[in-house]
Order: C-alpha cells, then sequence, then structure tokens
C-alpha cells in the first residue's frame, strides 16, 4: 500500500513581495524560507512570489528568476543582425543551452582570412544562426569566438533566393536554386534542428 501523498494547501493566489515587504503578523503564519521577522511583522528578504502553507502556518518567498549574463567561457547560440568587414553583431537568444530571459548583444571580429588566390572568406553573413564562445565582457561588451570545430554558423539562408542552406564539403548549398556559399561553419553545420 502506498503512502499518501502529502499535498500542501496555499492561501489564494500568489502575490508579489519586493525586500522588506510587509508579508503577515508572526500570529497569523511563521516566517519561513527567504522571510525574516521584525517586530510585529513578517517580512521579504528577497525578490519573489509569496507562498503561504496553511498547514504549517508558515509563509515564505520564492525567489524569481533573475536573468543571468554572460561570463567568459560561455557557449552562446544567437542570429547575426549586422555584418561588417571585419565584424559581426549578434543577439544571442541561448546561454548554455538555456533561453535567455533577455536577448543579449555580442561581437564576432571576424578576421580577413585569405583564402585561395588572394580570396577573403566569408565567415558570418547576415541572418546566420551561430554557435559561439564568450571571449571576453570588458567594458560591458560580449566578445565572441567562433574559433574552434564545433564553432561558427549552424543554420544559414542562400543569399540569392533566401532558402535554407544544406551541408556541403566546406562549404553549404542551396537546394533551391543551387548557389554555394562559404562560410565558418560549425562542425554539425546542417545537422542540428534550427532554423535561420
Amino acid at each position: 500500500m502506498s503512502k499518501p501523498e502529502t499535498i500542501k494547501k496555499k492561501e489564494g493566489p500568489a502575490t508579489v513581495a519586493l525586500p522588506g515587504d510587509f508579508l503577515a503578523s508572526p500570529e497569523e503564519f511563521l516566517a519561513g524560507k527567504n522571510t525574516y521577522e521584525q517586530g510585529d511583522a513578517v517580512r521579504a528578504s528577497l525578490p519573489g512570489r509569496v507562498e503561504k502553507d496553511l498547514s504549517k502556518r508558515e509563509v515564505a518567498v520564492r525567489p524569481v528568476a533573475v536573468a543571468r549574463t554572460p561570463t567568459v567561457g560561455d557557449t552562446v547560440l544567437g542570429q547575426v543582425e549586422a555584418a561588417m568587414t571585419s565584424t559581426a553583431g549578434v543577439k544571442i537568444r541561448y546561454l548554455n543551452g538555456v533561453e535567455t530571459l533577455a536577448s543579449f548583444p555580442g561581437t564576432i571580429f571576424t578576421r580577413s582570412e585569405r583564402g585561395g588566390r588572394g580570396e577573403r572568406r566569408t565567415m558570418v553573413k547576415l541572418g546566420d544562426v551561430v554557435r559561439a564562445k564568450v571571449a571576453s565582457t570588458l567594458n560591458g561588451m560580449n566578445q565572441l569566438s567562433i574559433d574552434e570545430p564545433h564553432l561558427g554558423v549552424v543554420a544559414a539562408m542562400c543569399s540569392v533566393c533566401g532558402a535554407v542552406l544544406v551541408r556541403g564539403d566546406g562549404r553549404a548549398q542551396c537546394e533551391q536554386c543551387g548557389n554555394v556559399e562559404e562560410r565558418k561553419f560549425a562542425d554539425d553545420f546542417g545537422t542540428a534542428n534550427i532554423q535561420p
């Protein structure tokens, strides 16, 4: 025979509290997690949702999620919003595989690498979805690197017709118009379930 589950009863809809906000009197509820007693009041010690447990006669505050900012070494996923000769602006949407609460700007410094016959290699283009590593956050600027094999463009569109590019030998080809394009592709380009 299984043990019956304990159900916590909560009083009405949850409300939001800021640090220092009055939650209840000590006669009504005991101070629970993330709360403190001050004189004749139980107050919130941090911002969050107020939860009242009637069975324990306890009031607690569940912290709100805090937007984490990128730090050096984090892996990010974002879309190129501006592409220039030596830099590309990226809107970061995912941080270490978790969708961010607020998108962050990032910059890839695209060195002008020379290919055969003096051609410049295009590292990224406008609209590309890129996986990068945060190399620096100096002065609040997220500088991104795509130098490693698993980093770079993971999804891209054809710059001629706009169709999604598919994987080729170090290049990507458009199945619609046959256009072939070069980028700094991640080693899993075209295999991830990501659309630009």
